[in-house]
């Protein structure tokens, strides 16, 4: 069985055969429904899924609204880091928005191939470095730019948020209102 999975990792770190085959050993396929949760706030989930097909969307409710805070799209790797690395429960929600396919795998089985692997624990370390780097340039982006210029970023990317997702989800993403954002793509 192969995966994106593999041509994705080995584009982070090359792979041995060896290390290929005991990824295999441990990955999972499944399928979402649009609508459907992949991780849940409160409900304990400490696997990594790679999308195959489709995307996803991760959220926050706050006061009954539901607060955007990222995309995952094809070739992507989504997990909770901090629920997995704390052992503690998720605090947001991921939901597909389109019918996703995802391979899976457990953090806890990775990090035991991990052991036995210089190779894989150079890739583990390399995918929360970027997962943190994500993370950090997402939270600086609030402080540091205007709506604006966060929203230019994803025009200048050519980020397919701008295709795939709705106005509404688009202007949670960036911290703003939906008329906000209407006035902003005018000005474009």
């Amino acid at each position: 069985m192969e995966t994106n999975l593999l041509t994705f990792l080995n584009t982070i770190n090359p792979l041995s055969e060896k290390d290929s085959d005991a990824i295999l050993k441990i990955v999972k396929t499944k399928q979402l429904k649009k609508g459907e949760h992949w991780l849940e706030q409160g409900r304990a989930n400490y696997h990594v899924a790679f999308v195959e097909e489709g995307y996803l969307r991760k959220y926050y409710v706050k006061d009954g609204n539901e607060i955007t805070d990222a995309f995952y799209f094809e070739n992507d790797i989504c997990a909770d880091l901090p629920s997995i690395i704390g052992k503690t429960k998720p605090l947001s929600n991921v939901v597909a928005m389109q019918n996703t396919l995802l391979t899976t795998f457990s953090h806890a089985e990775f990090n035991t191939l991990c052991a036995g692997s210089p190779a894989l624990e150079h890739l583990n370390r390399t995918l929360v470095e970027v997962t943190f780097l994500r993370f950090y340039d997402r939270t600086t982006s609030f402080i540091l730019k205007t709506p604006k210029e966060r929203y230019d970023d994803l025009v200048n990317t050519k980020s397919p948020i701008l295709q795939r997702a709705t106005q509404y989800h688009i202007a949670s993403y960036l911290g703003i209102g939906p008329q906000h954002l209407s006035r902003l793509r005018a000005e474009k």
